[in-house]
C-alpha cells in the first residue's frame, strides 16, 4: 500500500523456493526480505472509521498483494512493482533498497510512502517516512497471527509523519515471510475521516 486508507500517498505491506512451511501450503523465500516478480501474500484487513465523534466498524475484507514485475530507472536503480488489490481498489508501490534502506514509493515515484532499515535489530531506529520522529525495532517474539504462529517476528513500532498528519506503527515482520501484520492508526488535525487499519496475513506463496 500501498495499504488501502494509508493516509500520506498511497500506502501500504510484504513477504521459498521449494519446501513447505505449514500445512496450508505456505512457503518461505530465500530471501530475508521477500522482493521477487511472483511473491504474493492475502491478509485480512479490519478497518475501523473515525468521522467525528463516531466510531464505525466496517465488515473485515480480503487484500492480495503481489510483485508483477520491475522497472528499470535512468538513475541506475531497479525497483519492484508491488500491486495492492481490494474489494473496490488497486494501488501501486514501487520497491527497491539502497545500502541497508528500503523504500516503497508511491504510484509516481514521488513520495516515500514507508521506509525500513534493514536487516532489523533490536532497538534500531529511522525516520519511517519523511518527518519529525522515528519508528524503533523490538525483538524477536514469537507472535499468533489468526491460525498462524511466527517464531522470531521483529516489531516495528512508534509515531510517523508531523505533528497535524501522523499516525501510530504497529508492524510485524518475519524474515523470509515478510510482514505478517501491519497497523495503522492515524491522528492530527488535518485528517477528518480517519481509517484504523489492521492487515493480518492469512496466507503467502513466495518464489
Amino acid at each position: 500500500m500501498s495499504l488501502k486508507y494509508a493516509p500520506v500517498a498511497a500506502l501500504l505491506f510484504v513477504l521459498a523456493l521449494g519446501c513447505s512451511k505449514s500445512n496450508t501450503g505456505n512457503t518461505s523465500s530465500p530471501e530475508l526480505f521477500p522482493n521477487k516478480v511472483g511473491d504474493a501474500w492475502h491478509y485480512l484487513v479490519r478497518d475501523t472509521t473515525l468521522s467525528g465523534n463516531g466510531v464505525y466498524p466496517n465488515t473485515p475484507y480480503s487484500a492480495d498483494v503481489r510483485i508483477v514485475g520491475i522497472v528499470k530507472w535512468p538513475n541506475g536503480i531497479t525497483a519492484s512493482i508491488w500491486q495492492y488489490k481490494g474489494p473496490n481498489w488497486i494501488d501501486t508501490n514501487y520497491v527497491y533498497q539502497t545500502g541497508d534502506t528500503i523504500r516503497f514509493m508511491d504510484v509516481n515515484n514521488t513520495i516515500i510512502v514507508r521506509q525500513y532499515i534493514f536487516p532489523f535489530t533490536a532497538g534500531s531506529s529511522w525516520p519511517y517516512i519523511p518527518g519529525t520522529s522515528n519508528v524503533s525495532v523490538r525483538g524477536p517474539e514469537d507472535i499468533m497471527v489468526g491460525n498462524n504462529s511466527f517464531a522470531g517476528a521483529w516489531e516495528i513500532y512508534g509515531n510517523a509523519g508531523f505533528p497535524d498528519v501522523s499516525f501510530t506503527i504497529g508492524h510485524f515482520f518475519k524474515e523470509k515471510i515478510g510482514f505478517v501484520r501491519i497497523y495503522l492508526n492515524p491522528s492530527g488535525e488535518l485528517i477528518l475521516t480517519k481509517h484504523i487499519v489492521d492487515w493480518q496475513l492469512v496466507s503467502w506463496e513466495l518464489k
